[in-house]
């Protein structure tokens, strides 16, 4: 029955968010974050001041034969490439990024940069920002022209995410998927978009509470109730090959990432809803 199908698919997703060791019940507030953003001057630094080794450091590429994704986890290490592993994520020629983002890096402002999780920090230390390019320097010249998806896990709460600077520096990706603008981003939703079909998300409410100066907690529910609101959805802009802009930004999905889906052509997509966000 395809209503069963659907419900196995979100149970298996929120099931493996549960044995990833990623709780649905919480989210850091990129807002209320308090900590500093390190700067670096040496020739090991990225766009920010961000130390690319400490980049390097968690970055997992291939393993074996026939795989072809890249992880940058700065959340959680270990449970990102779990996740993908356990829904067949293993050959999308894809780099997933995981972080806290937020805009306001670069001297003119506004850019936006991902940096980690407080608790990948030695105390004391600063926290590394990174752009786009600096992701492209990490993965190497031949590793970035072979990755076709982009997924970014990180906040958009200002909506500075620019799918164009990634693509300038990712020149063959044709999917770029990110939190849609003015939102926060909340794990239960960034795992549903990258192990289930767009069609069978589900749309998740939050009842945020204040923690602390730095921290926020959120009560994930399936419905709406009083105090709740929806969380944000993740979507993808999508590229032809060579082309500058998008020509569509649409609701992401597991489907996205799938060998051979690729960026279909504008005639192909013309019964699909689109989402504006810009």
């Amino acid at each position: 029955m395809p209503g069963s199908r659907k419900a196995k698919s979100f149970v298996k997703a929120i099931a493996v968010m549960v044995v990833g060791g990623l709780l649905v019940k919480w989210a850091l507030d990129a807002r209320k974050l308090s900590f500093p953003v390190a700067a670096r001057s040496d020739e090991a630094t990225g766009e920010f001041g961000g130390d690319l080794e400490f980049l390097r450091q968690h970055q997992v590429g291939p393993q074996l034969e026939g795989e072809s994704n890249y992880f940058i986890d700065l959340w959680n290490p270990g449970s990102l490439t779990a996740l993908a592993r356990v829904n067949g994520l293993t050959n999308n020629h894809a780099l997933f990024v995981d972080s806290h983002g937020r805009a306001g890096f670069s001297w003119h402002g506004g850019r936006y940069g991902m940096y980690p999780h407080q608790t990948l920090l030695e105390p004391g230390q600063l926290a590394p920002a990174f752009s786009a390019k600096d992701l492209a320097t990490v993965l190497g010249p031949d590793s970035a022209a072979g990755i076709h998806n982009i997924v970014l896990a990180g906040c958009n709460e200002e909506g500075r995410i620019r799918s164009q600077e990634f693509r300038r520096y990712f020149s063959n990706a044709t999917n770029i998927t990110y939190m849609m603008p003015g939102k926060l981003a909340f794990k239960p939703m960034f795992f549903q978009a990258i192990t289930v079909p767009s069609s069978e998300i589900r749309q998740l409410h939050g009842k945020i509470r204040t923690i602390s100066s730095t921290r926020t907690e959120s009560t994930i529910s399936t419905v709406a109730s009083a105090g709740t609101e929806p969380l944000g959805i993740y979507v993808a802009d999508l590229y032809l090959p060579g082309a500058k802009k998008p020509y569509r930004t649409q609701k992401a999905g597991r489907e996205l990432l799938e060998p051979g889906n690729g960026a279909a052509a504008p005639s192909t997509m013309a019964s699909a809803s689109l989402v504006k966000t810009r």
